[in-house]
């Protein structure tokens, strides 16, 4: 967990990491499963309804399902190592989830967050306006993932390179449209292809070329990863954080009730980064998500704490146990039987990488 006034920006990069697993699983109700989503009545100016929408990143070894409503991985789409067409999926992890709460000034607790959708969930897909506030229109022009592919981003760095060096100008028309419909903040082209306005804010983050603080590729912009400290100081540099595969999306707990936490939500605006690389290394195994939490609300949280909820099922749910190594901020779960000796290894085991916090 993390303690921080939460008036500004801030993010979390988590690492995961599997060498082993298995899986038997409950069932929660999952988005996309033939249920009709329905809106919550509110006083809200028009209540959205829950997200539904969901992709699988899957650029190395490992295929992980995304959901765009604050959950991730749901019915064990945790795969590793990604199998082969024709073998069955293993899976350790069968759900995860974002957690955020914090205590504003006037000693109020505030809560959000998402376990099985089945139990309630506390997040609508998409930003939040200056008030800290959305609608229903909005909530459904945002759900969705904008993907972009690491071979698109670096071609166009390529032809970037080459127009510094040649002279030669860019053709707009041949950036690939991952690149060139990446929602930066002012990107002139986006209603070429959306229905919907970017919000005048920081979105998915880039390399600004020229400075200027728009989004504009055809000025020598390119989607990068944002990780704070780690800010490039040149397109050299930039280059290196392009990742084989990156998934930006955002969703926020203020577009209608909350039916897990309740009844008061944060106002808080969470933009979600996911990453990975193809790799002849342990990263191969391993993906990356970094959140930025923007809280919108009118007031501070003076004491604020983000963490993953998290289901780990290694074969059968009823055996599996916890530990965890504090030094390392990780944990491992393995397999077994408690007795008299205490806990017998009977399985498998795996071991998650703990939280780096910018």
């Amino acid at each position: 967990m993390i303690k921080m006034n939460t008036k500004i920006m801030y993010g979390l990069a988590v690492i995961l990491t599997f060498f082993a697993s298995a899986v038997q699983a409950k069932n929660p109700d999952l988005p996309g499963d033939g249920k009709a989503p329905v809106a919550d009545m509110t006083g809200w100016r028009a209540a959205c309804v829950r997200p539904t929408k969901q992709t699988e990143m899957q650029v190395n070894n490992v295929r992980a399902r995304l959901l765009t409503g604050g959950d991730i991985w749901s019915e064990a789409q945790y795969v590793v190592p990604k199998p082969a067409p024709g073998q069955l999926p293993v899976s350790a992890l069968f759900a995860g989830g974002v957690w955020i709460g914090g205590v504003d000034r006037a000693g109020n607790i505030k809560l959000s967050g998402v376990t099985y959708r089945s139990q309630g969930s506390d997040f609508f897909s998409g930003p939040l306006d200056l008030n800290g506030t959305t609608e229903s229109e909005t909530c459904l022009s945002w759900d969705r993932f904008f993907n972009v592919k690491g071979v698109n981003v670096r071609d166009h760095y390529n032809k970037v390179i080459k127009f510094k060096e040649t002279g030669v100008p860019i053709n707009c028309d041949s950036i690939a449209d991952d690149v060139k419909y990446w929602p930066g903040q002012g990107n002139p082209f986006w209603r070429e292809k959306y229905t919907f306005i970017l919000p005048d804010q920081p979105l998915g983050a880039y390399w600004d070329d020229n400075g200027d603080g728009i989004y504009n590729p055809c000025d020598g912009d390119f989607p990068v990863i944002d990780i704070r400290g780690c800010e490039p100081d040149n397109i050299n540099e930039a280059k290196e954080l392009i990742p084989d595969e990156m998934i930006f999306w955002i969703y926020n707990d203020n577009g209608g009730p909350q039916t897990l936490s309740g009844p008061q939500s944060i106002q808080m605006e969470v933009q979600v980064q996911s990453f990975a690389y193809s790799t002849n290394d342990e990263i191969n195994d391993m993906t990356f998500y970094r959140y930025k939490l923007i809280n919108k609300a009118k007031e501070d949280l003076v004491d604020c704490y983000f963490s993953m909820w998290i289901d780990p099922d290694l074969g059968c749910y009823q055996d599996d146990y916890i530990g965890c190594d504090i030094s390392r901020s990780g944990y491992g779960l393995l397999q077994g039987t408690f007795g008299a000796k205490g806990i017998q290894e009977t399985g498998r085991r795996y071991h998650r990488a703990g939280p780096g916090h910018q």
